[in-house]
């Protein structure tokens, strides 16, 4: 039975993309860097130690990933709040939006495949998103 259930959780989430991933593909971004920006696009933000470590990078590894990350405009080095000897990565409102225009085309096609269900499929659907959800949720604590 889990293995029937992780296939299509498979299938759902190969067909489903992450928007248009012609368009993921077209951005001038390493792998390493398209990792960053999705940590970060999870997280508010993290310290440079937090993504080397999540990552398994060397600092200074990070360090260079993170210095052409903000050439590009894509994160920014903010001072962090509670510790003034610690500076926190965030995502830029620019890397923000590029996420938003991306995802949307994602959006736009779930809202396709949804409308073609019934009511009832929509319903049944739904239900079952959200106790997936929830699952997911209880099984991070």
């Amino acid at each position: 039975m889990n293995n029937q259930m992780w296939e299509l959780y498979m299938k759902v989430i190969h067909s489903a993309g992450i928007g248009d991933a012609d368009a993921w593909a077209k951005l001038d971004l390493t792998m390493p860097q398209m990792k960053v920006l999705m940590i970060l696009s999870s997280r508010r933000e993290a310290t440079v130690g937090t993504l080397a470590e999540t990552m398994g990078a060397s600092l200074s590894n990070m360090t260079g990933i993170l210095d052409r990350l903000v050439t590009q405009e894509l994160v920014e080095r903010v001072p962090s709040v509670s510790d003034r000897r610690s500076i926190l990565i965030r995502l830029t409102d620019n890397a923000k939006k590029i996420f938003h225009q991306l995802n949307q085309s994602g959006f736009e096609r779930f809202n396709i495949i949804i409308e073609n269900l019934t009511l009832e499929d929509r319903e049944i659907v739904e239900r079952g998103l959200r106790i997936l959800a929830y699952a997911m949720d209880q099984g991070k604590k």
